[in-house]
């Protein structure tokens, strides 16, 4: 599934690392709506939005899978987010540093 999403990742420019890029389009919108189309998983697919190391990203989780996209839709990282959950090791500060979660959607399904 993760794969598919991240096909539909626009394309996206920064002058500097701590900015927040320009991309185009608007990539939780895009996100959403290709989950939307996907079959219902369990749990629930969530999308969230956080912000981690001064950028705007996305957690989304959802079956058995935790990704952390920057807001262009570039995977970061697969997050340890579970109390089972080990991710990739590309951002294992993310539970304890990403801030000012926003629940964008949850699959009401």
């Amino acid at each position: 599934m993760w794969l598919l999403l991240m096909g539909g990742a626009t394309a996206c420019s920064s002058t500097n690392d701590a900015a927040e890029p320009s991309c185009a389009g608007n990539f939780a919108d895009m996100l959403i709506e290709q989950l939307k189309q996907k079959p219902k998983q369990t749990p629930a697919a969530e999308v969230t939005q956080y912000l981690y190391r001064n950028q705007t990203v996305y957690l989304v989780t959802g079956g058995n899978s935790s990704y952390v996209f920057d807001a262009c839709g570039q995977v970061i990282c697969s997050a340890a987010v579970g109390p089972n959950s080990t991710g990739d090791g590309r951002c294992p500060d993310f539970s304890a540093t990403a801030t000012n979660p926003q629940l964008l959607w949850r699959d009401p399904r």
